[in-house]
């Protein structure tokens, strides 16, 4: 099985909305609204493609945009009006054709928070075609480890340093998995999460 890698970005079409409580707290009473801004697909199988990009495409939108999240996607305001982007913009529905003919090719997809991803792309998966590295380097009853955390301690990548990058947390999570299955292989992935995990007590999992 060929395995991709996919990451993707979004932005905020309405802002969530809060209520103040008696006790001066407040709390969600909606939230905002999601909608998909940017998908990447990596090449992930071994070899001169590795890390490669099969499509980067910014996704058009007619709604107003209430908030770019630019900070944790990258998008900045423009990047979706295919009349100003600097970059390829497609439509939702292309995007859902590309990424569907990957998925009933029986392709492997592999991501971090592959989950939300596959939900806003409107995809739905079995187990056998997606791999989580949100998952795989999880210890049971323990926190969820994040892209940027695991990036720098396993791999020694500095990444999402300024905005998030959809390309380069795909390339860091492809890399991560490969490292995953050679830590299965050799049986070390038990005693390596446990080193991960007394790091990230001991950096303030920084």
């Amino acid at each position: 099985q060929s395995t991709w890698a996919l990451d993707a970005e979004f932005v905020a079409l309405t802002d969530e909305e809060k209520e103040l409580r008696s006790d001066g707290s407040r709390r969600v009473i909606k939230h905002r609204q999601l909608a998909l801004a940017r998908v990447s697909v990596l090449y992930g199988d071994e070899g001169p493609r590795f890390g490669a990009p099969l499509l980067d495409a910014y996704i058009a939108t007619r709604d107003p945009v209430a908030d770019y999240l630019t900070q944790f996607s990258g998008i900045q305001p423009g990047d979706l009006d295919p009349a100003t982007s600097r970059h390829h913009v497609i439509s939702l529905k292309s995007s859902y054709v590309q990424l569907r003919y990957l998925a009933d090719a029986g392709f492997v997809f592999v991501g971090h928070g592959l989950k939300k991803d596959l939900r806003m792309v409107n995809m739905c998966l079995p187990r056998s075609q997606t791999r989580d590295t949100v998952e795989l380097f999880h210890l049971q009853g323990q926190r969820k480890l994040g892209l940027r955390f695991l990036a720098r301690h396993l791999l020694g990548l500095d990444i999402q340093s300024g905005s998030h990058d959809s390309i380069e947390d795909a390339r860091a999570t492809l890399k991560l998995y490969r490292l995953y299955e050679s830590l299965v292989a050799d049986g070390s992935l038990e005693d390596k999460l446990e080193e991960l995990y007394a790091t990230g007590r001991a950096t303030d999992w920084k």
